[in-house]
Order: structure tokens, then C-alpha cells, then sequence
């Protein structure tokens, strides 16, 4: 079933919930979090503080409890698709993958108990799926430098202790994001 709570606001994916989960980007790490936002940044933006900004926009928001992605890719390029109890939410787009342009922001809601070991892997499987749909899509790299992964899980439901390709949960996942980034991609 797919994941729901979410919604897009001109520039901003704002998933909500009551989640346990695990972010590689701007203030990354593990925590309960009430959002998870990915925002594409305007012409204004400066490399200089992205934290600054990104905290910004969390406070247009009033989002308090957050996990954070910025983008080059405007939400018109979102991707939203689902596999059993994981929700893929990607933005991918790609011009040279050394360059500042274009990112793949990928965020995955998944609807039950995880391990954290689990947690882990989901980064791992995530970053594996994007990779095989970006070769199969004809590019010959595997992102851009600064591509980023959030994984959140509602903690209710089915327990899943692993979430690598071969289990339940991650070809659930590996499918939601290939999918996903493919879909993305080719708005791009």
C-alpha cells in the first residue's frame, strides 16, 4: 500500500509521520522525526551554508523534527512509487556527475518495524537500485556528488530484520526505487 502522508508545496516534498529513521544527508544520522523534506534550491542558493538554508526552510515549514535533502531538481521531476510496504520518493536528475548539477535525492518510507541493521542495508540497497537504473538508463556512473539517501520507518506492522536485495523488504525496495529514479531520469 502505498505511503501517503506526504504532500508537494511549490518547491518542497514534505513527507510526514511518526518515524524512527536514518539520513546520509545535511544533518544525517539517526533519530525520530515527525518530517522528511526534499527542497529544490532556487538561484539565490549558496554553497556556502547549506545547513543555514536548509534549516531555513524547514522553519517556513514550522517543521521542528526533520530530516532535510536539498536539490537542483525541481519537484516537477518527483517520482513516487511503491512495492508492498515501501514508498519511494525520488528526485533524479544528471548532467555530469563531477559537476555541482543535478542531484538523486532518494527518501524511503517504509510502513513496518526495521532493524537498524536493516536501516543500514536499506541505505546500501537504495544506492545499488539507483545504480542499475541509472546504467540501464544509458548514463556510465553511478550518481553525483551529492546524492543522498533517507530512510524512515513507521515502526508499526511486520518486523524485518534485514533489507538487503535478496529479503522481503528490500526487493520491495529495490524495486520502488529503480522505478522510481528511472521515471525521474527521464523527465530530466
Amino acid at each position: 500500500m502505498p505511503y501517503e502522508n506526504y504532500w508537494v508545496d511549490d518547491r518542497t516534498l514534505i513527507v510526514s509521520g511518526d518515524f524512527f529513521g536514518v539520513s546520509t544527508g545535511l544533518h544525517g544520522g539517526w533519530k525520530k522525526v515527525r518530517y522528511a523534506f526534499n527542497h529544490t534550491v532556487d538561484d539565490t542558493f549558496s554553497f556556502s551554508d547549506p545547513v543555514e538554508y536548509l534549516r531555513k526552510v524547514a522553519g517556513r515549514y514550522g517543521l521542528k523534527s526533520y530530516f532535510g535533502l536539498l536539490t537542483s531538481v525541481p519537484m516537477s521531476n518527483l517520482s513516487v512509487k511503491s512495492c508492498g510496504d515501501v514508498t519511494a520518493f525520488v528526485t533524479a536528475g544528471v548532467k555530469n556527475p563531477n559537476e555541482r548539477i543535478g542531484t538523486i535525492n532518494i527518501i524511503a518510507v517504509f510502513d513496518c518495524r526495521l532493524s537498524r541493521a536493516a536501516m543500514l542495508n536499506a541505505i546500501i540497497t537504495a544506492t545499488e537500485a539507483k545504480t542499475k537504473a541509472l546504467i540501464e538508463s544509458g548514463y556510465n556512473f553511478t550518481g553525483t556528488n551529492t546524492d543522498a539517501v533517507i530512510v524512515l520507518c513507521t515502526q508499526k506492522g511486520k518486523y524485518r530484520r534485514y533489507a538487503g536485495p535478496g529479503s522481503d523488504a528490500g526487493k520491495m525496495l529495490w524495486s520502488s526505487v529503480i522505478e522510481a529514479v528511472k521515471e525521474s531520469l527521464a523527465k530530466w
